[in-house]
Order: structure tokens, then C-alpha cells, then sequence
């Protein structure tokens, strides 16, 4: 019997380390970063952009069937997949992102 407590005390013990190992271990993606679609510049600025061709041209310095045929060339090279972990970043606010800071 007095084996039997002990073993169930080393095992608790086991999992109360476990659960706090992992109850300490800092996020993937900070929390900032998973709020970027209801908070971020590019997914509000575009569009209000794509509505207004002339506004669009200015910012990007392309018209939008030209940021389309260059999304459409360069999409599959500057794309990146999905994890279990995080979402990337999609091609066409990559591409956004490069033409406005060239």
C-alpha cells in the first residue's frame, strides 16, 4: 500500500511539472499579430483603395489590373503555406508591402 501512494505521488508530481511547463511557455504568435486582419493597415487601407482607382494608382504607384497581373506573376514565388501553428502573411499584402516601401 505505501508503494502504491508513492507511485501515485511520483505521478502527479510528473504531471503538475508538465502542466506547468506548459503553462509557461511563451505564444507562437503574439497577440497583436492575431488580430492583424480586424486592426491592420493593409486590410483597411486596401479597401478603401480598391474602391477609388485614382487613390489606389498613387499609393501603390500601379493601377489595379497592373498590382493584379503582378500578383498573378510573382504570387506563387512570394506565397508561403499555412502551419497548424500560424497563418502567413497572403501574397497579395506581401506584394502591398514590398511596392510601398521600394
Amino acid at each position: 500500500m505505501a508503494d502504491m501512494d508513492f507511485t501515485d505521488l511520483i505521478t502527479v508530481f510528473y504531471l503538475w511539472r508538465a502542466e506547468k511547463r506548459h503553462r509557461c511557455q511563451r505564444p507562437w504568435v503574439h497577440e497583436i499579430l492575431q488580430e492583424r486582419e480586424q486592426f491592420g493597415e493593409y486590410h483597411h487601407l486596401n479597401q478603401e483603395l480598391r474602391l477609388d482607382d485614382g487613390r489606389f494608382q498613387q499609393y501603390f504607384r500601379l493601377s489595379r489590373t497592373q498590382f493584379e497581373d503582378l500578383l498573378s506573376r510573382v504570387g506563387r514565388r512570394i506565397g508561403l503555406r499555412d502551419t497548424n501553428y500560424r497563418r502567413c502573411i497572403p501574397a497579395a499584402e506581401r506584394l502591398s508591402i514590398c511596392l510601398r516601401s521600394a
